[in-house]
């Protein structure tokens, strides 16, 4: 009995110890480095951020829309990853501020069927999260991540 409990102890700390993307956040704000993607060999693992819009009044405002963008940004990220990417980017700054940008999300196929894995809030209302896709998933689907990169 005692070496069944040490293999599962042994196991259970193997699991908790399997390579996924780490925390972006520090002290309540954007880590100085971090991973946005990383490709195990269960998963594809793929970071989104979302910045908060200043003119929502309240904390939940902020936080939704945040959350919602940083999703968006995890399913660009996984489509350049898996399809490639051809990009093009219309930015105005004024007085050193971004206007003007937008982000437009429709994730299907494959990318809709990613799992949210963890979100983190930052004090100023953005928001970062990970998400995953089986790659067992995306086999069956006949799509290869390293012939991708």
């Amino acid at each position: 009995m005692k070496k069944w409990i040490s293999a599962l102890t042994v196991m259970c700390c193997l699991c908790a110890c399997t390579p996924a993307l780490k925390s972006a956040v520090k002290n309540g704000a954007i880590a100085p480095s971090f991973n946005d993607t990383l490709l195990t060999d269960d998963y594809l693992w793929v970071r989104g951020l979302g910045a908060a819009n200043p003119a929502h009044t309240t904390d939940s405002q902020r936080r939704i829309m945040s959350r919602e963008a940083a999703i968006a940004h995890a399913y660009q990220r996984a489509t350049e990853i898996l399809y490639g990417a051809q990009l093009e980017s219309h930015v105005q700054v004024v007085d050193a501020l971004s206007v003007g940008s937008t982000i437009d999300s429709s994730a299907e196929g494959i990318v809709h069927q990613m799992e949210l894995v963890s979100t983190e809030y930052l004090e100023d209302g953005g928001c970062t999260v990970i998400m995953r896709l089986s790659r067992q998933r995306l086999k069956q689907a006949g799509l290869d991540p390293e012939a991708a990169q």
